[in-house]
């Protein structure tokens, strides 16, 4: 099953919310802008401090809320996806998550390496504007271009990953990436070439498919 999980309006393509047939839930503010744009969420999760009293009222005529103590533990979205997982959904896509503080993108991106998560074959997505990231554990993948993104680049997020490119502008063979190696950052998809692979062993990459504005 698929959710999408709003936080803010930044970075985004508006037309996304234009769908209105697929579960939604909002993080903290992104609840507030589901609401205005006519879209119900199934749940909403946050402290809520990034809504003034006339926004957060409005939020409560349309969803339950219980807002968590803004001393915790975890992020709002990172509670916002373990929520998710829980209600069984599979299939994640987050939005507004990037364009604000960096520390906040970084923690995004971590929740995307969280073992569990990885281990279940939960597909998690950072989406925006601009970019679309994944992780991929080992084994063998089809890459599916997504529509306007030229480039795509595979970060190793440990040490010692082999990994090997068939079938794109710059094919690799089994090489050996060390963290923090920047060997295949902005490969490309071939226009003629529709199912390309990357092979991955030993460790998970960071996959992200980008384009220019």
């Amino acid at each position: 099953m698929k959710v999408k999980l709003l936080c803010s309006l930044r970075n985004i393509d508006t037309q996304i919310l234009e769908d209105q047939d697929t579960d939604w839930i909002g993080v903290d503010r992104g609840t507030f802008e589901l609401i205005e744009h006519n879209i119900v969420p199934i749940s909403a999760v946050g402290d809520f401090d990034s809504v003034n009293e006339t926004e957060f009222e409005k939020i409560k005529r349309k969803v339950k809320v219980n807002p968590v103590k803004k001393e915790k533990d975890d992020t709002d979205l990172a509670l916002a996806v373990n929520l998710a997982v829980e209600m069984g959904y599979s299939d994640i896509e987050i939005y507004g998550a990037t364009g604000g503080r960096l520390d906040h993108f970084m923690g995004a991106v971590q929740i995307l390496t969280k073992p569990e998560f990885i281990e279940n074959d939960l597909n998690i997505s950072i989406i925006d504007q601009q970019n679309n990231i994944q992780v991929l554990k080992p084994g063998t993948h089809t890459m599916t271009q997504v529509t306007g993104m030229k480039y795509i680049s595979f970060i190793p997020l440990n040490s010692n990953i082999r990994i090997k490119l068939d079938n794109f502008k710059y094919d690799l063979p089994y090489t050996t990436l060390k963290q923090g190696s920047t060997l295949t950052i902005s490969n490309e998809f071939k226009e003629e070439e529709k199912h390309p692979t990357v092979t991955v062993e030993l460790g998970n990459i960071l996959v992200m498919q980008c384009k220019d504005k």
